[in-house]
């Protein structure tokens, strides 16, 4: 963990975990789905390289005191892609303003109320160098998930 960045309250494993489905539609990130995982383990919580000055594309656990429960560090599914090309050409393929969905598992402890999603990726038509302040997205969990014994498919049903 980088000096700068806050530190990560613990959590002890195995706990309940949230499997929790977020969807991109072009304007505004939501929750779409949560299923409840009684018991798993987690990977430790990603540090920030550079600390509060790091870029790029991340998604904390955040309880009611603010505290950082769970970080995971990923790449900015909103920022393209890179085609490869026969010959070795590399080109970076700009998205459309359609939905993404990602999954996530975060810690699902009781103090754990709100997801931050957090970008600072510059623009990938931006010139090298050039960044923007953190934009910060919250999203509020739900107080009871439903419930699910994390085995097979955890999609709810009709």
């Amino acid at each position: 963990m980088n000096a700068q960045d806050p530190p990560i309250e613990a959590i002890h494993w195995p706990a309940p975990v949230l499997r929790v489905t977020l969807r991109w539609d072009g304007k505004s990130w939501r929750i779409d789905h949560q299923q409840r995982i009684e018991s798993m383990t987690l990977p430790a919580p990603d540090a920030l390289p550079e600390g509060e000055k790091s870029r790029g594309f991340w998604i904390e656990a955040v309880d009611r005191q603010g505290r950082v429960r769970h970080r995971e560090v990923m790449a900015d599914p909103l920022a393209g892609m890179e085609q490869f090309d026969e010959g070795g050409v590399v080109r970076r393929l700009l998205h459309s303003q359609h939905n993404v969905v990602i999954e996530i598992l975060v810690p699902d402890v009781p103090d754990i109320t709100d997801l931050h999603l957090v970008s600072n990726s510059p623009p990938p038509t931006a010139k090298h160098g050039v960044s923007q302040p953190p934009i910060r997205t919250k999203l509020s969990l739900e107080s009871h998930p439903q419930k699910h014994d994390g085995h097979g498919d955890q999609r709810s049903r009709p």
